[in-house]
């Protein structure tokens, strides 16, 4: 495939996607991607239509704000037909698949922090909760990779060579009813928030109260995976709930 190098400036509801499930989503594997490179994948218009092509795999940061599409793998960026969140539903480059939808980071070091703004999504996890995790850079790490020339803007180099591993996340959840939480909001009061929303499977939500052993609030996959588990096999409104 053809990798791509261009700067695009500086970097910093819902539904189920077609062909996606719990099996086959996996967690973001930054080792399994490269950067700054064409990938086959589509978007979903705002119609719910989808349309194959290429897409531009820049870093978990960048394709947050913005993505490339191009009709063949070898387009340059004249070509491209770029996307902004509140353009389209979804997207996927490669293995990643996007969803777009409003949400407060609530991070200082982010420019964008209104509950207006719509921000593309990796999706981590699918089921009756929905994970997903949308990353940021530190403010030392910024500078670091970003060296901006005040007095000759022009002349601002940013280092591309970026490592994914670095970046910090924050880890949102959509509830079987399409409500969005954001789970790192509840690091304070996590047993008493977590055990009420998924009160519907009391055996789970016992353990969350009781704080036992894997049932906290660092192991929030672990535990929306259990739950989405019990949903597909024991709730009532599983067959109701459009993510089956």
């Amino acid at each position: 495939m053809k990798s791509i190098f261009f700067l695009t400036g500086l970097v910093i509801m819902g539904f189920t996607a077609h062909g996606q499930n719990a099996d086959t989503l996996k967690p973001v594997d930054t080792a399994k991607v490269k950067l700054w490179t064409v990938y086959p994948g589509y978007i979903v218009k705002k119609n719910n239509d989808t349309v194959n092509g290429y897409l531009l795999l820049k870093n978990l940061v960048a394709n947050q704000d913005k993505v490339f599409f191009y009709n063949t793998p070898d387009g340059d960026k004249k070509d491209a037909i770029k996307y902004k969140p509140k353009e389209i539903k979804a997207y996927k480059a490669g293995p990643r698949f996007y969803e777009s939808f409003k949400f407060n980071p609530g991070v200082s070091s982010y420019s964008t922090n209104d509950a207006n703004t719509y921000h593309f999504v990796i999706k981590t996890l699918d089921g009756p909760i929905t994970l997903y995790k949308w990353y940021y850079e530190t403010v030392q790490r910024s500078e670091e990779r970003i060296k901006t020339d005040k007095d000759k803007p022009l002349n601002t180099k940013i280092d591309l060579s970026f490592n994914e591993d670095e970046l910090k996340s924050i880890t949102l959840g959509k509830m079987p009813d399409g409500k969005l939480v954001n789970f790192d909001k509840m690091l304070i009061g996590f047993k008493k928030k977590m055990s009420k929303l998924v009160a519907d499977y009391p055996e789970l939500s016992k353990k969350i109260a009781e704080k036992q052993s894997g049932y906290r609030w660092n192991d929030i996959e672990k535990i929306v995976a259990e739950y989405n588990e019990w949903y597909n096999g024991n709730h009532p409104d599983r067959n109701m709930n459009g993510k089956e």
